[in-house]
């Protein structure tokens, strides 16, 4: 229970940094323009209110740069992929038979191709692989953002499709974490 408990803490973290990343990042840039805001006089406060965003952007050249809320999902899911990706490699190596802590059920596994009596941790090995995924979206992003200029740049396109990837990909993962789990049998 202690070597369960010890992840969960970790996973508790990590949902409560997803809280203070939804918190920061609920900000309002609409009306902000290009460059330097919007001529045609759009009521923002109204548009906050309606579309249930927490604040305004103060500064329209900050708005259209920003994508520090990409930076920060990403690096809290960067967190979470460092401890989904642990908590698979314990569980992968408790499941060997040198450990035989925990039995994984036959739903998350494989028989090997070479071996059919051998029980591959598929679900367990390809969230570790996913892991790796994450943190190139993250420092893909780092490099793209560190030299731009202030104000809105053609560059800025290439962070919402990583962060869309992003979280496609952590869904299955979720869910997969979700019922495997429960399923296996710990001596």
């Amino acid at each position: 229970s202690h070597f369960l408990v010890s992840h969960a803490v970790a996973l508790t973290r990590d949902s409560e940094r997803l809280m203070e990343v939804k918190r920061r990042i609920n900000v309002l840039p609409l009306g902000s323009g290009a460059l330097a805001g919007n001529p045609l006089n759009i009521d923002r406060e109204f548009l906050r209110k309606e579309l249930d965003f927490s604040t305004i952007s103060i500064n329209s050249m900050d708005a259209v740069s920003d994508r520090d809320f990409v930076v920060e999902f990403l690096s809290t899911a960067s967190l979470i992929m460092i401890h989904l990706s642990r908590l698979s490699e314990d569980l992968i190596m408790y499941n060997t038979k040198e450990f035989g802590f925990i039995t994984l059920s036959d739903s998350y596994c494989t028989g090997s191709s070479l071996m059919p009596q051998k029980k591959n941790p598929d679900s367990l090995e390809l969230i570790r692989s996913k892991a790796g995924r994450v943190f190139g979206r993250t420092t893909g992003l780092f490099m793209v953002l560190k030299g731009l200029p202030s104000a809105y740049n053609k560059d800025l396109q290439v962070t919402i499709p990583g962060f869309g990837l992003l979280v496609s990909s952590r869904v299955p993962v979720n869910e997969s974490r979700a019922k495997w789990l429960p399923s296996g049998t710990f001596s």
